[in-house]
Formats: structure tokens, sequence, C-alpha cells
């Protein structure tokens, strides 16, 4: 894994500032904008053969509806993913808190207030636990709706199981990577003027797709099962950096 090169790599192309900014234009689009982020990215990344940074496709309004339509399918599985696995974290959640809510001690009593700060305790750790397997399946799922542009076929959990076997330990350092970077270039985005944290978004996703792309790369390497490409990332003329 270069992490370093999943933000260096977005300055490399000779129109990063424009792209930047006229991607950057989308992240104000109400919910549609992130979409067609992640659907520019995800032709960059996947509807190509030339895989070097300085030819990555310079972002283009004409091909809005191509980029809306390939970055709603990893939209919806991963919107839908985490509703369930939020209902889940939710009927474990929910039943501890209200059982630590009631042994809140209110008379002193040292007894009940050592079982609340306990079930407290297990409540953060379970907290925790279901957050990081919610990474853990989220990435998968996202990566496989990103490349098989469909619903259905991205909900395949032989694979998802596979995928986190072997990439368990880079999905969790990755994720913090992105944590990190997201904070930096946020607070730098902020800094000018505040509204640079609206173009500094852009950075940010193309990191994030950047890491999926290595994941899976390295996932291939050590034996896993090839996602079949979907034809529908290769269907309209890109536009290249020049």
């Amino acid at each position: 894994m270069n992490y370093t090169a999943s933000v260096s790599d977005f300055f490399k192309s000779p129109k990063w500032m424009m792209n930047m900014l006229l991607a950057g234009v989308c992240v104000l689009i109400p919910f549609v904008g992130p979409i067609v982020i992640k659907g520019w990215l995800v032709t960059g990344f996947w509807g190509r053969q030339d895989e070097r940074c300085e030819t990555f496709p310079d972002f283009d309004f004409s091909n809005f509806g191509k980029y809306l339509e390939r970055g709603l399918w990893p939209f919806l599985v991963t919107l839908v993913s985490s509703f369930v696995l939020g209902l889940v974290l939710a009927i474990f959640i929910v039943p501890i808190a209200m059982i630590t809510t009631l042994l809140m001690p209110n008379d002193n009593s040292a007894g009940s207030g050592c079982a609340a700060a306990i079930l407290f305790i297990v409540m953060m750790i379970l907290y925790v636990g279901l957050i990081v397997a919610m990474l853990f399946v989220l990435t998968p799922l996202t990566l496989r709706a990103s490349i098989v542009q469909d619903f259905g076929q991205s909900f395949n959990f032989t694979f998802v199981k596979r995928f986190i076997a072997l990439m368990w330990k880079e999905i969790l350092l990755s994720s913090l990577f992105l944590m990190v970077v997201s904070i930096v270039l946020s607070c730098i985005g902020f800094l000018a003027l505040c509204i640079g944290i609206y173009f500094a978004t852009v950075p940010i996703y193309f990191c994030w797709v950047h890491l999926h792309k290595q994941l899976y790369q390295l996932y291939l390497s050590r034996g896993g099962e090839p996602i079949p490409l979907s034809p529908k990332l290769s269907d309209a003329p890109l536009t290249p950096a020049v």
C-alpha cells in the first residue's frame, strides 16, 4: 500500500486545479453532487486501461449524466448496507443504554453505580466493535459495486468474507489514514475563507477511491478472485488530461 500516493497522485494531473474547482462545485449540489464526484472517480480508476495518474480524465460537466450513473450504484449499496448495519447496531446498543440509564445511581448506591459503569464500558466496547465491523463490510461492498455497476451483484458475501480475511489489516490502516487526511485537508480548506472546505472534499474522495484500487490490487496479488468489470464503465468516451 502506497498511502502517500493516494493523496499526491491527485496533484500530478496537469489540470488538477481545474478538476478540483469544477468537481468542488458539484459538492454544492445537494444529494447528487457527491454521487457525481464518485462516478467521475470510478470512471478514472476503473474505466480505462491507462493507469497513469498524469492522464487521469479531467472532470467534464458534459459527462454529468454518465458520472451520475456510475456513482449511483456504490452510493445505493453503501446507503442500504449502512442502514442495515445501523439497525444491527441499534439492536445491541439501545437496550444496554436503557439499562445503564436505569442503573444510574440516584441514592449514592455503590452497587448500582458500579453496575452502570460496567454496562457503559461494555456498551462502548460493543459500539467500537460494531463500527469496525461495519467498516470491514462496507469497504468490499462499495468496491464491488463500483466495479460491477449493479446493485444485486454487489452483495456477494463469499467475496466479502474472502476480502476481509485477506485484507483486514490494510482496510483498517487505510481507513485510519483516510480519517487523518480528511481532517488535515478539511482544516486547510476551512482556513481558505471557509468555502475551501467544499473543494477539499474532491482530493479526499480521490484518496478514498485510490485506496480502494490499491486494496483490490493487493487482494488479487494474494490470490483473491477477480471481480468482473462491468461493460458500463467503458461505453462512453473519456476526456483525457492533456
